[in-house]
């Protein structure tokens, strides 16, 4: 299986120099694509200045889940990479995924090691078990795939960090959720390609090394800090709905709002202001789900 055979695919909302460092590992193929979610007008003039062989699509601030959805729909090869602007792959790595994804005819998700300096990211991969209702089962299951360097396994999630994805499977599913604006539209998608009976895998010789956080520009980190709590708090409550059992759901949602409204009381009184308005982003996050969605609850 070729290069050309794949596209790749780089979501990007204002990530600064670091983009470099994954455009200059890219291999050459014919469709490599960023999908901007900013408007970022020193990326465009990068691109066009410096890698004028990679086609630039402003969306806006359309989030993650609509723009891999977009991509289902732009992409002409059936074969998609994925990946983010804080990520560099290894010599071959898309090479192996591919020759992987010939090898598995079940899977529909390949995906990398994950290495974040010379430490293996286990949590790029984490353990979610589920019942036979396809509900998630609350173990203490450690994140630790302690063989995962030495062979290729199927796992049971992986993030979007960097993924091989085959198009007429994740079209088959419906494609990503698009209520995630960002967080857990990656985990969510796993779960959906285990329900239809599809395979996830990780691949032991393909690599990438990724700086966890640093997708976006130093400049716009508090920014973006806030919007992280805010999206990660709304993905959260929307995913324990979609996956858990009715009790469980009710007992997650009820002790954190416990948890968080005592936080933000106590660093009101006590005034400390960063972690108020953290708590406070929070706190509306639930209760705008009870409001919105109490009939359900």
């Amino acid at each position: 299986m070729t290069i050309d055979s794949c596209s790749i695919i780089i979501p990007t909302y204002y990530p600064g120099k670091i983009i470099n460092n994954l455009f200059y590992s890219l291999p050459i193929t014919k469709d490599i694509i960023v999908l901007d979610n900013s408007d970022d007008k020193e990326l465009y003039e990068l691109i066009k200045k410096k890698f004028n062989f990679i086609k630039y699509y402003n969306l806006g601030d359309v989030g993650l889940s609509k723009t891999f959805n977009y991509a289902l729909e732009i992409c002409k090869t059936n074969n998609i990479f994925i990946t983010q602007p804080d990520v560099i792959l290894r010599e071959n790595c898309l090479e192996n995924l591919l020759n992987a994804k010939k090898k598995y005819s079940n899977g529909a998700i390949f995906s990398p090691l994950v290495f974040t300096g010379k430490e293996y990211c286990y949590y790029d991969s984490p353990p979610l078990p589920l019942d036979d209702n396809f509900k998630l089962k609350y173990t203490n299951v450690s994140y630790l795939h302690k063989s995962i360097t030495l062979k290729d396994i199927i796992v049971e999630a992986v993030t979007s960090t960097a993924i091989l994805i085959d198009k007429s499977k994740i079209k088959e599913i419906g494609g990503w959720d698009n209520f995630y604006y960002t967080y857990l539209e990656d985990i969510d998608l796993s779960l959906n390609v285990r329900k239809k009976g599809y395979k996830i895998y990780k691949i032991k010789n393909a690599i990438v090394d990724h700086l966890p956080f640093s997708s976006h520009d130093k400049k716009i980190h508090k920014t973006i800090n806030l919007k992280r709590v805010e999206n990660f708090t709304r993905s959260s409550i929307y995913f324990k709905k979609k996956f858990s059992k009715k009790k469980d759901f009710l007992v997650y949602y009820f002790s954190s709002l416990f948890k968080i409204f005592s936080k933000f009381i106590f660093c009101f009184v006590f005034f400390q202001k960063n972690k108020f308005l953290l708590n406070k982003i929070k706190l509306k996050q639930f209760l705008y789900f009870l409001i919105n969605e109490k009939k359900n609850i």
